[in-house]
């Protein structure tokens, strides 16, 4: 049961996660799209918003105009206003047009026409300077950072806005000064600055370099040389004095360019996080991870006993991974995230993916990637279902019938899964399948563009081996086929764009990937997944339901299928409540729980509350929950199982055990009281006559049969002879309702009142253990006899239905001598005890017999709705719906009129009329049947059959009933019904 906690709840969110509109009924937020716009941590309110036009320098970019000036200045000194000599070019500072937007920590801006010309993000904290740039015709500001960086805002607006938007921009400016000597000590830490402070290029002094990944210690993967290292950090130095870095940097094409071509070694970690913002969340969480190692130092989950079994399986093939120190590091980073999100805590492939982070990255580095991947870039892989890798491997195949055509089709004829084979490279990010340092390359790409990195990939790796993919019949062939393709990435082979150029094979499938498939963009792979989601998370829903149900605890009272029933509406229950999503796991609180409830039967309302239903339903969740308080569905099943027993005597031995609170065999006085309360709360709906118990069934159903057989009478004095073999039941019928619902109240008002009286008079007195063992004294008083209260008042507390059982004294002194009542004299009943009160009681017996556990909706669907029959005439369509329990008892009936017939027929005739109210002779001119009508003493009790406007009859003004129901008996069946007949003789029916 462990491994399936929390698996319905995830899949709740995922399909919140992939359309919002399913968590809430509107669109994400403004504020929302921002942060998911600029990779801002979650929580970020827009403060301001204006369109600008923005002009970006740096203190090395002045410096190198004003160089270049000075050698123009220069030539033409020396050579003359006629120089031939080309002048040196200068720079250009061109501006760009967006949106300049202030939030509550961050400054952001991105390029209205091309995003990539020009976005960034900049965390207040690092702004050293602003002021006002003077001018008559608009409003501009200009902004320093603490890496040098110059950003004049023009804002194009009205005056007083741009005013309003400075003054807001000063204001958090202020706010954030608290901010300036933390992210300081912050940015001492990364290795951008220090690379810029070994060349004289940083503010900073830092003479220690910063930690970092597993590679600083064991060499990282591939061959420097080969891989460009040195050349990659020179182009990186350079973008870095000119664009900033870290918490203030400029992203332009350059930038794009450098992270396609690969991140050099030391500084991929850094730059992994700059682009896919978890920097930003472990500036502002910098002592959680430390805190969370700290706080469950020791401690053991599912999820660390999983971590345990697969660190030595972590790429094993990386030196680290075979010595103590990486073993360590990935043990820390997973035990962490284990217990930062318990939802997923730890799932498959997670090891594989954060081994291979730490390689270039620090264990809190990697911890906070961790977050952004799970949260945002891939949402659904690492859980316990992969919902969300389940549901891409349906895109991928989408996108490959949209595509990649011929190959599609090849696929569907041949029946060949793609999903076998691309699965492990979603999962993963080709880590398993390619070189290290070419899935290192993918992964690069991945944390700047998010998910759509994986498709583009992945389709051209399918299109560049469709030749021999189109040769493939099975699966297994497929997959050697793209075995030996990544086998190869290291061959060289002639350049997609330049047939005389020699490239690696993997430089072309980077060609393919990101020129020909850079069409597949997040808005297509998203609707894609919002068409199959629904598919997705069906298949996921029924395995994980079947997996559960099958490790659930045996129950003999209740059906696989009502097990189903009962699990679809726990779930139903968490789903539908706001709050269950965000909890650690599906267990069910009390408020959930009365919900549930309200669902299961119908003598709890959710809607309205009271404290004789919260006090049951507390004792229930109580009972039904763990030893630590906590209610699951498999303690909610084991409790419900014993609850709803068709045994009379273990249905009560199991009902009676939720009052022994010290579990010794004894329920108090308290208790009784209490017990006395419950009976009359949870038999409202049979009290109030919303629902009928078997007594009051069966007397109907015998109310129902004798009115048949006396027309049956009545027909045949009129020389009308029907069969003996057909029995016609009417369609419906009319009736007193009121006077069958007071019997029945009644009768449970009684019982309520009896149960308490005989609960006290059999009650037992609690033993005084320093009482002698023999009394020697004169007193001859029974003790142990005791008298029942005299004055007791019981309320359902119900809030459409009260009553009370009362039972009053003559002589009010008695009180002071009740045994029952006094304080100082204990008293207790046995389960026995109980049973025996139970038992002697006809309606109570009756309703535990079959009332009580039919009670509990368990047959009935989710989407069947659920509640008593309010309309008392439905009720009894069922019943001749069902005529066979009718037809018994008027063949029985007819079977006792025959036994004792006389010779003279038309005696038994008069006397079976007279003894149904009908005389020959009424000396009003009324028929018979008119006298049947309206003199019948019975006839309050039950009513006449309907007669429809258009019924036809011989007898003309006798209501011969609505359309017939015909119950049809051939010879088996009529010696059934004899036999049935027979046997009902003794019984109540007769």
């Amino acid at each position: 049961m462990s491994f399936l906690r929390g698996i319905a709840t995830i899949a709740n969110k995922a399909s919140q996660i992939f359309d919002p509109s399913l968590a809430q009924s509107k669109k994400p937020t403004k504020d929302e799209l921002l942060c998911l716009e600029f990779n801002l941590p979650e929580g970020e309110k827009i403060i301001d918003q204006m369109s600008a036009e923005v002009v970006i320098t740096t203190k090395f970019t002045r410096a190198k105009i004003a160089a270049i000036k000075a050698q123009q200045q220069q030539q033409q000194n020396q050579q003359g206003a006629f120089s031939s000599l080309p002048s040196p070019a200068l720079p250009e500072v061109e501006p760009f047009n967006g949106k300049f937007t202030l939030t509550s920590n961050f400054i952001t801006f991105k390029d209205g026409y091309d995003s990539m010309t020009c976005s960034f993000v900049i965390e207040l904290p690092t702004v050293q300077k602003i002021q006002r740039v003077h001018r008559s015709y608009d409003f501009a500001i200009m902004l320093l950072t603490t890496n040098d960086l110059e950003i004049t805002v023009q804002f194009i607006g009205l005056k007083s806005q741009c005013e309003r938007f400075g003054q807001n921009l000063v204001k958090a400016l202020k706010g954030s000064l608290d901010e300036v000597e933390k992210i300081t000590e912050f940015q001492c830490n990364l290795y951008s600055e220090y690379l810029l402070y070994k060349n004289h290029s940083s503010n900073f002094e830092i003479t220690v370099p910063p930690s970092g990944g597993l590679g600083l210690v064991f060499k990282f993967p591939g061959n420097t040389h080969k891989l460009n290292d040195r050349l990659k950090m020179k182009k990186w130095f350079d973008l870095f004095r000119e664009n900033g870095r870290n918490f203030a940097l400029v992203k332009n094409v350059i930038f794009y360019k450098l992270v396609s071509y690969g991140l050099p070694n030391k500084l991929r970690g850094e730059l992994w996080e700059t682009c896919c913002g978890s920097l930003f969340l472990r500036y502002q969480n910098s002592e959680e991870y430390n805190t969370i190692l700290v706080e469950h130092n020791g401690e053991k989950s599912v999820a660390i006993e999983e971590i345990e079994k697969d660190l030595n399986r972590s790429l094993p093939e990386y030196p680290a991974y075979q010595n103590e120190e990486g073993i360590n590091r990935l043990r820390r980073v997973l035990t962490a995230y284990s217990w930062k999100n318990p939802d997923i805590g730890y799932c498959q492939a997670m090891n594989i993916v954060t081994a291979a982070l730490l390689i270039y990255m620090s264990e809190e580095q990697v911890f906070w990637v961790l977050n952004v991947l799970c949260d945002k870039i891939i949402p659904g892989y690492y859980s316990k279902t992969m919902y969300g890798v389940l549901l891409d491997q349906k895109v991928i195949e989408g996108l490959v019938r949209k595509s990649l055509p011929l190959i599609g089709e090849h696929f569907e004829k041949h029946d060949i899964q793609l999903s076998i084979v691309s699965l492990p490279w979603f999962l993963s990010f080709f880590l398993n399948t390619m070189p290290l340092v070419y899935a290192f390359r993918v992964i690069d790409m991945m944390f700047l563009h998010g998910s759509r990195v994986l498709f583009q990939v992945a389709l051209a790796v399918i299109r560049v081996n469709g030749a021999a993919l189109l040769k493939c019949e099975d699966d297994g062939e497929c997959i050697a086929v793209f075995k030996e393709y990544f086998s190869s990435l290291d061959e060289s082979e002639p350049s997609l764009l330049n047939r005389d150029r020699i490239r690696t094979r993997f430089d072309n499938l980077w060609e393919i990937a990101f020129r020909e498939f850079i069409v597949i963009g997040d808005n297509e792979i998203e609707q894609m997944r919002n068409r199959y989601k629904n598919e997705v998370f069906q298949g996921i829903e029924t395995f994980v339901k079947r997996t559960e149900l099958r490790n659930l605890p045996k129950t003999p009272n209740l059906t696989s299928e009502q097990v189903s029933n009962v699990y679809d509406r726990y779930y139903s229950v968490l789903n539908n409540d706001s709050q269950a999503p965000n909890k650690g796991s599906v267990t069910m609180d009390f408020d959930s729980f009365e919900v549930f409830m309200s669902r299961l039967v119908n003598w709890v309302n959710a809607s309205k509350k009271n404290s004789q239903q919260s006090k049951f339903l507390t004792r229930l969740y109580n009972a039904w929950s763990s030893e630590d308080g906590v209610m699951s569905l498999e303690t909610l099943i084991a409790g419900l199982n014993k609850l709803i027993d068709h045994d009379i005597m273990n249905s009560l031995s199991n009902f009676i055990a939720l009052y022994d609170d010290e579990h010794d065999g004894k329920i108090d006085r308290e208790s009784v009281l209490q017990l006395a309360e419950d009976l009359i709360f949870i038999t409202t709906p049979w009290r109030n006559g919303s629902v009928f118990d078997d007594i009051t069934n069966k007397t109907i159903e015998s109310e129902i049969a004798r009115k048949i057989y006396e027309r049956k009478l009545i027909l045949k004095e009129q020389g009308i002879e029907t069969p003996d073999d057909e029995i016609r039941l009417p369609s419906e019928v009319r009736f007193n309702e009121d006077k069958w619902k007071g019997k029945q109240q009644e009768r449970f008002l009684a019982s309520g009142s009896n149960f308490l009286k005989m609960a006290f008079k059999y009650a037992q007195p609690v033993e005084d253990p320093e009482k002698p063992l023999i009394d020697l004294g004169d007193d001859t008083t029974d003790k142990f006899a005791m008298e029942p209260p005299k004055s007791i008042e019981l309320s359902s507390r119900n809030s459409t239905q009260d009553s009370s059982v009362t039972t009053s004294s003559t002589s009010a002194e008695k009180d002071k001598y009740n045994a029952a009542l006094d304080p100082s004299h204990p008293t207790y009943i046995t389960p026995s005890t109980f049973r025996m009160i139970i038992l002697a009681d006809e309606t109570y017996e009756c309703f535990f017999h079959t009332q009580f556990w039919k009670s509990f909706q368990v047959d009935q669907k989710i989407d069947q709705d659920l509640g008593v029959v309010k309309n008392i005439r439905g009720m009894f369509n069922n019943f001749l719906a069902d005529g066979r329990r009718v037809a018994i008892e008027v063949r029985k009936r007819m079977d006792d009129a025959t036994k004792n017939i006389p010779d003279n027929a038309n005696n038994i005739i008069n006397n079976a009329m007279n003894g149904a109210g009908v005389n020959n002779n009424n000396g009003d001119g009324r028929s018979r049947a008119q006298t049947l009508s309206s003199n019948n003493d019975d006839d309050d009790d039950f009513g006449n059959f309907v007669t429809p406007a258009n019924a036809t009859d011989v007898l003309g003004d006798v209501p011969v009933g609505a359309d017939f129901t015909s119950v049809l008996h051939d010879k088996k069946e009529i010696e059934k019904e004899n036999e049935l007949a027979r046997q009902l003789n003794d019984t109540r029916l007769g």
